[in-house]
C-alpha cells in the first residue's frame, strides 16, 4: 500500500510539473471562445436552461453533453477566467494517470510496469494538445471514463454480478457522452480477454455475446456522430476527398504516429491533410505510403508471430484505437492531429513497457553489468519526455504563441497563419496582420474570409480604399458574404458614401436577418440622412438579436430621444462610426 502511494504521488507531481504552468494560460482563439470563452450558455452557469442546451446542443456538429455540462461547472466554480479551466484539465490528466495505473496494476499484478506505462501515458509530449488546450475537454472526460469502465469490467470478470457488469456498460455511455471517441471499447475488452485478463476458459461465442450492450451503445453511438456531423456539413464527401486518397493518408498516418511517439518533435496544432493542398497540404508519394504500409505489416506480423500476448494486444489497442478518428471517414481538414492519439498511446506503451521487462529480464542472465547500468533507463526516458513535454506546453501560453510556433513547424500552413492574423488583428497589430492575410492569399486567393478580414485589418488603419477593394473581392468569390457587404458599408460610410452604404447594409441584413451589427450600422446610416423611423426600426431589430447589447440600447434611446427632440425644437448628440466584424 506504501508503495502504491509513493507512486501515485509521484505520478501527480510529474503531471503538475508539466502542466502546472497551464493555470496561468489564457484561451485559444482556436475553439475556446466558441465552446467557453464568449459561449453564452457555458458563461450563464448552472440553470435550466444552460442544462438543457448542454444536453441537447448540436453546435459545431458535436453532441457531448457531459463535456458541455463540465465546462459550465467550472464558469459556476471559476467564472470565465482560464486558469480554473486549465486547472480542471491537469487534474482530469492526473485522475486519468492515476486510473489506468490502477486498472493495468488490478489487470496484471504488475506495479513497476504499470507504473511505467502510466508514467509515460502522463508526460509524453504528444498528450500536450489534449491536456492544455481547454477545448480538449471532451478526450479527458472520455478517456477518464473509458478507464473505469475497464476498471468495472474487469472487476466485474473476477468476482462477477449484475451490478458490475451495469455500472461498466453505464461508464461506457458516460464515456460517449463525453466525447464518442472509445467507440472501439468493445474490441478492446476482447482484447483484455486475451492478455491481461486471460478469459480462455470461456467460449468466443460467449465473449462476443456478453460484449452485446457495449457493441450495441458504440454503434448507436457512431451513428448518431455521423448524422450530426453529415448534417451540419463536417463530413468531406467523396468528391472533395476520394476514397483511395483517404486510404492512403490512414496508412501514412499511423506510421506518423508512430514516427512522433517515437520522437516527438516538431508537434503542431493542426496538421493539413495531405491531399487537401488549398490547406497547405502536401500530397504524398506512392513511395511514402508503400513504406508506410509495409512497416504497419511488418509490425502486426512480428506482433503476431512472437506470440506475446501483450504485444498482440498493445498493437492492435493501438491500431482499433486510431480507427474511429485516422481518416477514412474524414472530418475536418486535418490529416492527423496529436489529440487523437491520447488514448491509442497507451497500447504502445503497454507494448513497450512488458518487452522492456522481458528483454532486461535476459539481459540480467546474460549480461548482468550491462542490466545493472539500464536499470536506470526508464527514469532517463520519463525525465526526458517530462521535460520536452513541459517545453512543448509552453508554447500553448496563448494564441500567438501557439500559431507562431505552429508556422515554425509549418510555414506552409494557411489555417494557421490565417488564425494568427485574426490573433495580431484583435490585438491591435494591424500591419502585421494584413501581411500575414496577404501570405495566406497567395496560397488561397478566392478565401472570402480572409480577403474580409484583410479588409478589416486595413480599415483599422483608415486605408478605406483598400479596404472597399478587399471586400469587394470577398464578394465576388462569395455574393451572399453578409459580413462582408456590412464591412463594406462601413467602409464607404467613413469615405462619405452613404449611398453606397446603404445598399450593402440592406443586403446583409436580408441575407441575414438577425445580424444584430448590420441593422445598427444601417440605422446609423437612416439617422445620419434623417430618418428616424427607419433608424428605429433597425435599431429595435438590432437589440431584439443581441438583447444584451447596451450599445444598442443606447443608441434606440438616443434615437427615439431625438426623434421627440425634433417635435419641441431640441437636437441630439450625433452617434459614434459604425463598425466592422470578422468572420
Amino acid at each position: 500500500m506504501g508503495r502504491n502511494l509513493l507512486l501515485c504521488c509521484l505520478l501527480a507531481v510529474g503531471v503538475w510539473a508539466v502542466y502546472g504552468q497551464t493555470t496561468q494560460f489564457d484561451y485559444i482563439g482556436y475553439d475556446d471562445r466558441l465552446y467557453v470563452e464568449e459561449n453564452l450558455h457555458v458563461r450563464g452557469g448552472l440553470n435550466r436552461e444552460n442544462i438543457t442546451w448542454a444536453l441537447t446542443s448540436r453546435q459545431e456538429s458535436n453532441w457531448f453533453p457531459l463535456t458541455r455540462l463540465s465546462h459550465i461547472l467550472d464558469v459556476e466554480l471559476f467564472g470565465t477566467r482560464p486558469g480554473g479551466h486549465h486547472a480542471t484539465n491537469a487534474l482530469l490528466h492526473v485522475f486519468n494517470v492515476l486510473a489506468l495505473f490502477a486498472v493495468l496494476q488490478s489487470m496484471t499484478g504488475a506495479t513497476g510496469r504499470s507504473a511505467f506505462v502510466a508514467a509515460l501515458f502522463a508526460v509524453h509530449p504528444l498528450q500536450v494538445e489534449s491536456v492544455a488546450w481547454i477545448s480538449e475537454r471532451k478526450t479527458l472526460l472520455c478517456t477518464g471514463f473509458g478507464l473505469l469502465t475497464l476498471g468495472a469490467y474487469a472487476s466485474w470478470t473476477r468476482k462477477g454480478g449484475v451490478t458490475r457488469y451495469l455500472s461498466s456498460v453505464g461508464l461506457f455511455a458516460f464515456s460517449l457522452m463525453s466525447k464518442p471517441m472509445f467507440v472501439t471499447l468493445p474490441f478492446v475488452l476482447l482484447l483484455l480477454d486475451y492478455w491481461p485478463l486471460e478469459r480462455r476458459g470461456r467460449s468466443r461465442t460467449r465473449l462476443v455475446l456478453e460484449k452485446l450492450p457495449f457493441f450495441a451503445l458504440a454503434a448507436l453511438s457512431s451513428v448518431f456522430t455521423w448524422a450530426i456531423q453529415g448534417a451540419g456539413g463536417a463530413t468531406l464527401s467523396g468528391d472533395a476527398l476520394p476514397f483511395p486518397l483517404r486510404l492512403a493518408n490512414a496508412v501514412y498516418a499511423y506510421a506518423n504516429y508512430l514516427g512522433k511517439t517515437l520522437w516527438p518533435d516538431d508537434l503542431g496544432l493542426f496538421y493539413p491533410h495531405p491531399f487537401l493542398p488549398e490547406l497547405g497540404g502536401v500530397p504524398l508519394t506512392t513511395l511514402q505510403v508503400a513504406a508506410a504500409a509495409a512497416l504497419l505489416l511488418a509490425i502486426s506480423a512480428v506482433a503476431l508471430a512472437s506470440r506475446r500476448r501483450y504485444a498482440v494486444v498493445g498493437w492492435f489497442w493501438f491500431v482499433g484505437m486510431l480507427v474511429p478518428v485516422i481518416g477514412i471517414i474524414q472530418v475536418g481538414g486535418q490529416g492527423m492531429a496529436d489529440r487523437y492519439a491520447y488514448q491509442p498511446l497507451i497500447g504502445i506503451f503497454l507494448a513497450v513497457t512488458w518487452g522492456g521487462a522481458e528483454a532486461y529480464a535476459t539481459l540480467r542472465v546474460r549480461a548482468p553489468r550491462v542490466a545493472a547500468l539500464a536499470v536506470f533507463l526508464p527514469v532517463l526516458v520519463v525525465a526526458t519526455l517530462l521535460g520536452a513535454a513541459r517545453a512543448q506546453t509552453t508554447h500553448w501560453r496563448d494564441s500567438v504563441a501557439l500559431f507562431e510556433h505552429g508556422l515554425s513547424v509549418q510555414p506552409r500552413n494557411p489555417t494557421i497563419r490565417y488564425n494568427l492574423a485574426n490573433e495580431l488583428r484583435d490585438r491591435g497589430e494591424h500591419a502585421a496582420a494584413s501581411a500575414h492575410y496577404r501570405i495566406v492569399l497567395e496560397t488561397t486567393p478566392a478565401d472570402a474570409r480572409v480577403l474580409n478580414n484583410l479588409g478589416n485589418a486595413l480599415r483599422d488603419m483608415g486605408r478605406h480604399e483598400e479596404a472597399v477593394e478587399q471586400y469587394r473581392g470577398a464578394l465576388a468569390h462569395r455574393p451572399d458574404y453578409a459580413l462582408a457587404h456590412n464591412n463594406l458599408g462601413a467602409a464607404l460610410r467613413a469615405l462619405k458614401r452613404d449611398q453606397e452604404a446603404l445598399k450593402h447594409y440592406r443586403e446583409a441584413v436580408r441575407l441575414a436577418p438577425g445580424y444584430g451589427l448590420a441593422h445598427a450600422n444601417l440605422a446609423n446610416t437612416l439617422r445620419a440622412q434623417g430618418d428616424l423611423p427607419g433608424a428605429i426600426a433597425h435599431y429595435r431589430r438590432a437589440l431584439a438579436a443581441n438583447p444584451e447589447n447596451q450599445a444598442f440600447r443606447n443608441r434606440l434611446m438616443a434615437t427615439l430621444a431625438e426623434q421627440e427632440a425634433n417635435r419641441s425644437g431640441e437636437r441630439s448628440e450625433e452617434l459614434p462610426n459604425d463598425a466592422s466584424s470578422g468572420s
